[in-house]
């Protein structure tokens, strides 16, 4: 996931989360894929799915504060207000999500379209966090 000279100033707690993160959606892309082999699901909604998925994921990357620690000498991650209320929107969007897109999906395309948009959000939240880390390590001089 991570090269080891980077990974050594990264906080462990980060590294778990974000090696977390990658089961996890490596599990749901096995899923994915796998509805989209059993049904007849138009692909240009898994893509779109995914795309604001990615959008949300980036959004929700501002969850948790990426930064140095000084004390600790590595990148922590780490919740403040704004990150708080950025988790508690997530959250909503998270719990109604089937409901928000039965809308417009029924079915297999409903649970198709959640995976996919699942998936995103979860691309997007490690892209901002690889991003963030990457900038605090530059910032310390440290890669």
């Amino acid at each position: 996931m991570m090269e080891p000279e980077i990974k050594k100033h990264i906080d462990k707690k980060l590294v778990r989360r974000m090696t977390m993160f990658a089961i996890i959606l490596t599990i749901m892309t096995g899923v994915l894929v796998y509805e989209i082999f059993i049904s007849n699901i138009n692909f240009l909604w898994i893509i779109v799915g995914i795309a604001v998925g990615i959008f949300i994921g980036f959004v929700a990357g501002r969850i948790f504060t990426i930064e140095w620690s000084q004390e600790k000498k590595v990148v922590v991650g780490r919740l403040d207000l704004i990150g708080g209320i950025v988790l508690t929107l997530y959250i909503l969007v998270s719990v109604g999500r089937s409901w928000i897109f039965a809308h417009w999906f029924k079915g297999m395309m409903l649970t198709a379209f959640t995976f996919s948009f699942i998936e995103g959000a979860m691309i997007g939240r490690l892209l901002s966090m690889r991003f963030n880390i990457k900038r605090v390590l530059i910032e310390q001089d440290k890669i």
